[in-house]
């Protein structure tokens, strides 16, 4: 996969997205750079398979919730324990929408 070009502009993108979730009020936990590593290589993935040698922005927000939602931990005060992995989706959703998305 190391043939798959990840330009700088998605790899701070990628970082701007971990970042926010360990700055996040709804997530005690946010991701941890193994998350972000996991991330990168499965936009590369994704590239791969799609016939590209590069990934693009859209990689990266297909696979956040997939990638993500299971590696962090949502607070106990906002949710429910039978919800935690819709809510978050739902965290991580909002943080994507929130953050700009390279060109």
């Amino acid at each position: 996969m190391t043939q798959i070009r990840v330009d700088d502009s998605l790899l701070d993108y990628i970082m701007a997205i971990v970042e926010a979730t360990r700055h996040s009020e709804f997530l005690p936990i946010g991701v941890s750079p193994r998350g972000s590593i996991a991330l990168r290589r499965a936009a590369q993935a994704l590239a791969y398979y799609e016939g590209r040698d590069y990934c693009i922005p859209d990689d990266i927000k297909r696979l956040v919730l997939p990638v993500l939602a299971h590696r962090v931990i949502v607070s106990s005060k906002y949710s429910s324990p039978h919800k935690r992995s819709d809510e978050a989706e739902a965290i991580l959703a909002e943080i994507l929408r929130n953050i700009e998305v390279p060109l």
